[in-house]
């Protein structure tokens, strides 16, 4: 009986390992994608918490902001508004964390915030040139 429990603990956490891993893959090599789906799916569920509209409309209000923001971020102008603002977002993000894991230092906030905006602006390039 442990080895079976033992090998489903295994069997999980190498899900969860890997779902990990296919998140970050999508993050670094499809951010546009990834921002698309991310604010999609943050809508849904805002619209359906905080505004208590039905949650079949909820989906189609989701996949109809997917859509527009993905057709969005691939005009020109509209990769770069969007693109310099979810930069600026992840930047913060992550200039966030970098603060509160260095015991509130708002030095290393600003320089992991800065140079997460320059990778972000990056990884926006990069996924609009392939």
């Amino acid at each position: 009986m442990a080895a079976l429990f033992s090998y489903g603990l295994v069997l999980a956490i190498s899900i969860i390992i890997g779902l990990i891993f296919t998140i970050i893959g999508v993050f670094i090599g499809h951010i546009i994608l990834f921002d698309s789906i991310f604010l999609a799916a943050i809508s849904g569920i805002i619209c359906n918490q905080i505004w208590s509209i039905h949650p079949a409309l909820c989906v189609v209000i989701a996949i109809a902001l997917f859509g527009l923001l993905f057709w969005l971020q691939n005009t020109k102008a509209g990769f770069w508004i969007i693109g310099v603002l979810l930069s600026a977002f992840w930047a913060l993000v992550f200039g966030f964390f970098g603060y509160v894991f260095s015991s509130s230092d708002p030095i290393w906030g600003y320089v992991v915030m800065g140079l997460c905006f320059i990778v972000m602006m990056g990884l926006h390039l990069k996924a609009k040139n392939a």
